[in-house]
């Protein structure tokens, strides 16, 4: 029997595959969304609504379509990468590109108008685009807009949860483009956000192998640390802070300028067989010496780097040899640290120290320099709580979070346009679609394909001729809630969606779509 799998059979195992892929996700969209509930083999059923975690589950007995369904999950995993939110937007609209030119009678002909229109799409939508400028706003009555319109933004991202969305709205309100956020198990039935002092450093751990999450990052509450200008070789030297560390039961962060050979090994070993929690960090090869100071004041402890000599080996438990912090969090590219009860009182000393200097400095390099060392201390960081009565609703509490935060900051960033399907549908239009396109009813119903979903999930199901009167009535986002529909004419929207997520849903969309019109063999290499 053949592995190989061609010609009509392969596109037919194609199109199921994205059907199928996009059926899971389907009912997650608009305010009238549902979740998803997912099994698992060894631990209990989650209830979902987060893209990527559902076309991840998704599987098919049919060797060809289950070869077909991994190929398509990167439509959700590229949205995701590519925005953090849009992963459902970028199934459906693959599904519909899909579906729209299956039956097209030159395929690579297709793939060609597919990136044609695309580019013509994302031109499109960077017109409409809103831009936000946050260090423009002046008066109190463009910050009550700025807030309310990053709130619709958040609100959809969050699958319409309003109080989501003003505590979304608030932190970037308030901390700006550049907040960092990180989310938290809270304590509460309800989710709220504080603002913690922390900075953000521009290195990462010298391991892989030191990561403790799924997303390859590093995240602890309450490490110690342990702070050197020199270079780690001896393992021996780190048994005293290790052993400390034990003690304690709390991880260990060790802050060096390298760490090499056995010294490394070691630590990975111990680390990694649950001896003892542990991360090393490089300091900045830029400018060192000023990192491990803010580093310092960060966390405290004391610079095992001076002119009496001392080392890592002779640090001594409570002698404020070793330092701490509320929490830190490392990835792939930065590390951050959110100072705890030590960093909260020598931070402000440490910070109106570099400004004293900067104004006594007459050169404006070292004064620009420690004013941005200043700046970098001040980091603006929120921690936001995810309260809930349940595992279970915490972690899909935090699902949503976690879009509404990606989905505020890119809009933030890159601007917002009218949400809710409105911007691809009102291309679809003649009034508004350029003087010089020519109409294209196959790539008009892939733009009208949220407004059909969001539609069909609100309990309404409309002919397209009617779609397209829809989008455009007065009352049409506040119907979704209702699942009220009747046509109007009037042109109004009060719903945003980040300019960029909506960029990369309909640019992974296509790209995946193109893929499948151009694959006519499936060739399946061992168990699927």
């Amino acid at each position: 029997m053949s592995n190989v799998v061609m010609g009509e059979q392969a596109q037919a195992a194609l199109l199921e595959a994205i059907n199928l892929v996009a059926d899971a996700v389907e009912g997650t969209l608009g305010p009238q969304a549902r979740t998803v509930l997912v099994t698992h083999p060894e631990r209990p059923p989650a209830v979902l609504n987060d893209g990527v975690k559902i076309v991840s589950s998704v599987k098919s007995e049919k060797p060809a379509v289950q070869a077909a369904v991994q190929l398509f999950r990167q439509a959700a995993l590229e949205a995701q990468q590519a925005s953090g939110d849009g992963t459902t937007t970028a199934t459906l609209l693959a599904r519909a590109i899909c579906n729209a030119y299956t039956d097209h009678p030159n395929k690579v002909q297709a793939a060609q108008e597919i990136a044609e229109l695309t580019d013509e799409t994302v031109a499109y939508i960077e017109r409409q685009s809103e831009e936000i400028d946050f260090d423009a706003l002046t008066d109190e009555g463009e910050w009550d807009e700025l807030e309310q319109r990053l709130k619709f933004v958040a609100t959809v991202a969050a699958n319409n949860d309003e109080p989501l969305g003003e505590l979304v709205a608030e932190i970037f309100t308030e901390l700006g483009p550049d907040a960092l956020v990180n989310l938290k198990v809270g304590s509460l039935d309800h989710t709220i956000w504080s603002h913690a002092i922390g900075t953000s450093i521009p290195t990462t751990f010298v391991s892989p192998m030191f990561c403790n999450t799924d997303k390859r990052t590093v995240e602890y509450h309450n490490p110690l640390f342990i702070l050197t200008q020199t270079v780690i070789e001896d393992f021996e030297d780190l048994m005293p802070a290790l052993e400390i560390a034990v003690e304690n039961n709390r991880p260990l962060i060790i802050v060096c300028q390298d760490i090499k050979g056995v010294a490394l090994s070691n630590l990975i070993a111990n680390h990694v067989g649950g001896v003892v929690k542990a991360c090393a960090i490089k300091v900045p090869y830029a400018d060192p010496l000023a990192w491990i100071d803010d580093i310092q004041a960060l966390v405290g402890g004391k610079n095992f780097f001076d002119a009496k000599g001392h080392t890592i080996a002779d640090v001594v438990a409570g002698s404020k040899m070793i330092g701490s912090a509320d929490t830190i969090r490392i990835t792939e590219t930065e590390t951050v640290i959110i100072a705890g009860e030590v960093g909260k009182g020598l931070l402000p000393h440490h910070v109106l120290n570099l400004q004293k200097r900067a104004a006594a400095s007459v050169h404006s390099f070292t004064k620009e320099k420690l004013l941005t060392r200043a700046a970098r201390l001040n980091s603006k960081i929120a921690n936001i709580h995810i309260g809930g009565f349940s595992e279970a609703e915490i972690r899909e509490t935090r699902e949503r979070v976690d879009d509404a935060v990606n989905a505020t900051r890119l809009a933030m960033k890159g601007g917002t346009v009218l949400g809710a399907g409105v911007t691809l549908a009102r291309l679809t239009t003649v009034t508004t679609a350029p003087a010089t396109r020519t109409r294209n009813e196959r790539w008009e119903k892939v733009l009208l394909e949220p407004v059909r979903v969001l539609t069909k999930n609100a309990g309404s199901e409309q002919s397209l001729a009617d779609i397209r009167k829809l989008f455009v009535q007065k009352h049409y986002y506040s119907n979704l809630h209702k699942a009220k529909f009747s046509i109007e004419t009037q042109d109004t929207c009060n719903v945003y969606d980040a300019t960029l997520v909506l960029v990369n849903s309909i640019k992974a969309a296509a790209s995946i779509a193109r893929l499948m019109l151009l694959t006519d063999r499936i060739v399946l290499v061992g168990e699927q």
